[in-house]
């Protein structure tokens, strides 16, 4: 037999305060709401991803970060020592009337000191987003910066690379019905470490990048100090009396077909200036100097100093004065 039911027994029936029903229904708003926001901000990491620069991801990070949680602006800065230095806004332009004047104060690259009563000295020491609301804006914001931007409360969150915090994230809700809350506080921290890693990963791309550019530079240079070396076609002209030695490849005692060999006198008819080793000697005769040299040539100075070295070692000399004389002996042909 089935039981009664209450109101058959005459028994009052339980019922669910309404203030109950509409905190549960407040709640299970936020957190499909919260929910949505995290995959917002894995699509908008996403995107970032693609990005293949530092630079590229510090003009991009607060748009991506403003669209995924909602706000109305979200801009990213520097920590440069005991300063920081904001470098990107992005605002909405329909809810945030004062958008010109703030865009241009980013633009001022103004420094702000990391005091002791700022918040975000709080972030940097506790490596933590931190929420302030209307009761902290008054007393822990850099007030130049709220003046103009005007914002009742906001949140920040550090980046944090190689456990160093390097920059900020900051976000707030002008001209929207409610402002930033807990919740905001967890995704912009959630953004941020996530942002911190792509971030890392696109400086040492550009790390890798200029150690391999300057190390073809470097090659490039050896090459060429080389080709100089091994591949000699123009000598200083033999002393009086002293015979050219030419290349067996050359016709009528012309080494490969190009000038006369010119031995340097009084040293081994083997040793002998290149046609680059000769012009960089001349110039030294003339008093350049090696920066000068390198300039007049279209040549690295590293390159000029590479020659110097061999033009002193076949001319068996330790200075440039003794290279120069040793020179000036050879044009005059005395020996």
């Amino acid at each position: 037999m089935l039981p009664e039911s209450s109101a058959a027994s005459g028994a009052p029936v339980p019922r669910v305060p309404p203030r109950a029903c509409h905190d549960s229904g407040v709640r299970a708003e936020a957190r499909d709401e919260f929910v949505e926001s995290r995959r917002r901000i894995l699509a908008a990491l996403a995107r970032l991803s693609g990005a293949r620069s530092t630079e590229a991801i510090r003009r991009t990070a607060p748009r991506e970060l403003a669209e995924a949680c909602g706000f109305t602006r979200a801009m990213i800065s520097a920590v440069r020592g005991s300063r920081w230095v904001p470098l990107t806004l992005h605002t909405r332009h329909d809810l945030d009337p004062r958008a010109a004047r703030f865009l241009a104060y980013v633009d001022s690259d103004a420094e702000i000191p990391l005091a002791n009563m700022l918040a975000e000295t709080d972030v940097v020491r506790r490596r933590t987003a931190v929420l302030v609301d209307e009761r902290l804006v008054g007393t822990r914001a850099y007030r130049p910066i709220i003046e103009i931007a005007r914002s009742p409360a906001y949140v920040v969150a550090p980046i944090l690379v190689e456990g160093a915090t390097i920059g900020f994230m900051h976000a707030d809700r002008v001209g929207q019905p409610r402002p930033v809350d807990e919740d905001d506080r967890r995704c912009i921290q959630a953004f941020t470490a996530e942002l911190a890693v792509l971030y890392q990963c696109a400086s040492w791309s550009e790390r890798i990048a200029e150690r391999s550019r300057r190390a073809s530079a470097e090659m490039e240079r050896a090459a060429d100090a080389l080709r100089q070396v091994t591949v000699p076609d123009v000598e200083l002209p033999p002393a009086p009396g002293r015979p050219s030695v030419g290349r067996p490849d050359g016709p009528s005692g012309v080494r490969g077909g190009g000038p006369a060999d010119r031995p340097v006198a009084g040293v081994r008819e083997e040793r002998f200036l290149t046609a680059r080793e000769y012009e960089v000697l001349e110039h030294v005769a003339d008093g350049a100097t090696n920066r000068v040299i390198a300039q007049r040539l279209s040549v690295s100075e590293d390159t000029v100093k590479t020659h110097v070295r061999s033009v002193l070692r076949k001319l068996r000399v330790t200075s440039r004065g003794a290279a120069v004389a040793r020179y000036l002996e050879i044009s005059r042909g005395i020996r």
